[in-house]
């Protein structure tokens, strides 16, 4: 079984996408500071789709005190979310798809306060599959204070 703070960690990642697959949420781009003119070289493609800048989900991840979780902040990169459905089988992709296809979105993992442990509310298929996605993720730390 995985360990308490990945499938935290796996139900705020499945949150996020899901409010990205129904217009909840946005991926933040990121553009570079000097952006290089003909970084491509050559003459321009009319037909080319321009490339897409990289962009992030900011992904926040409450506290669970008592199991020692704090809260904190996680980056999944577009490109690295695209390479993982990408490598999932069919199974696993019809899998991802019906969750984040549902109208309402579902809780995968709740903190039981009585029982003091995560308590899961997906097969346990769905949770792997989040819960290695959640893993891409990197936790987003503060620009210490004074710098921008």
């Amino acid at each position: 079984m995985h360990e308490p703070l990945d499938l935290w960690r796996a139900a705020w990642v499945a949150l996020a996408l899901w409010r990205v697959e129904h217009g909840e949420a946005r991926w933040v781009p990121v553009h570079p500071q000097d952006p290089r003119p003909g970084a491509f070289g050559g003459r321009a493609d009319l037909h080319a789709r321009p490339p897409e800048a990289p962009a992030f989900l900011p992904i926040y991840v409450p506290p669970v005190p008592p199991l020692g979780i704090e809260a904190h902040n996680l980056r999944l990169w577009r490109h690295d979310a695209r390479a993982f459905v990408r490598g999932l089988g069919y199974g696993e992709r019809q899998l991802m798809e019906a969750y984040l296809g549902k109208g309402k979105p579902s809780t995968l993992v709740s903190y039981n306060p009585s029982a003091g442990r995560l308590q899961t509310h997906a097969p346990l298929d769905l949770l792997d599959l989040f819960v290695r996605l959640a893993r891409r993720a990197e936790v987003d730390t503060p620009p210490p204070p004074g710098v921008e």
